[in-house]
């Protein structure tokens, strides 16, 4: 079964109920049927699912999947265990938890950059880079996203795939908006996990709403001042730009 699909299963759930899912998967004998129940939940209710609940199914399946590369070191496990890496990291960072995101995305282009460079495995590391790359974009790390994107390219196989991936650079290489040019150099990129984690912890109560951004740019202005990075909010690179 090939998990970078998540194909929809026979599982008729008509109600989402992921921690009965969870404890009816825990209570199973083996990781293939461990799978097959959890992926086929995901792609059931694939449309239903809030970040939190991908969440709490993707990190069981993380573990079996890894578990089943390492028994069984193929390409279709390692695609899964990709996947299941890829897929977390984006549900957290879709849950503003980032930072959480970071070694998992690492992790997935170490193990892309241990596979060798054959035409079995070009179109498998142009989507599993794609992936990465729009992972790193949702989570505002572009020089690593734009990294990622061109190691897609390097793989693309087909002129749709070197489309979308030239399409997705040159958005990167040309924002719509601007942004403070210090968020791409290696002093921000070190320290904005841990400021946006305790960013996180500080306005943890705060709704998120209509103005919230102008709670968070000045605490993630202040957190990186102890840092000794100057930061400039979306609001003060574009100033003719309303923001909510």
């Amino acid at each position: 079964m090939h998990l970078i699909k998540i194909v929809r299963s026979n599982l008729e759930t008509t109600i989402m109920d992921t921690t009965k899912i969870l404890q009816q998967a825990e209570s199973l004998t083996t990781d293939e049927e461990k799978l097959m129940l959890l992926a086929g939940f995901i792609g059931d209710n694939m449309d239903n699912l809030e970040p939190t609940d991908f969440i709490q199914l993707l990190t069981p399946l993380q573990d079996i999947t890894r578990r089943r590369y390492e028994e069984n070191p193929i390409l279709d496990t390692l695609s899964d265990y990709m996947v299941a890496l890829i897929k977390l990291a984006e549900n957290y960072i879709r849950d503003e938890r980032g930072w959480l995101a970071t070694p998992l995305l690492t992790k997935a282009e170490d193990l892309l950059s241990e596979q060798p460079d054959t035409d079995e495995n070009a179109q498998w590391k142009c989507q599993s880079y794609s992936d990465i790359g729009e992972c790193y974009s949702m989570n505002d790390r572009r020089i690593y996203a734009m990294k990622a994107y061109r190691q897609a390219l390097k793989y693309a196989t087909s002129e749709d795939d070197k489309e979308n991936c030239e399409y997705c650079l040159g958005r990167l290489e040309k924002p719509t908006l601007k942004y403070d040019p210090v968020e791409d150099t290696e002093a921000y990129l070190a320290v904005i996990d841990e400021v946006e984690r305790r960013l996180y912890e500080e306005l943890k109560d705060e709704p998120r709403g209509m103005g919230f951004c102008f709670i968070y740019w000045p605490a993630k202005e202040a957190l990186l001042a102890e840092y000794g990075i100057e930061w400039h909010s979306p609001s003060l690179m574009n100033p003719g730009v309303i923001f909510d």
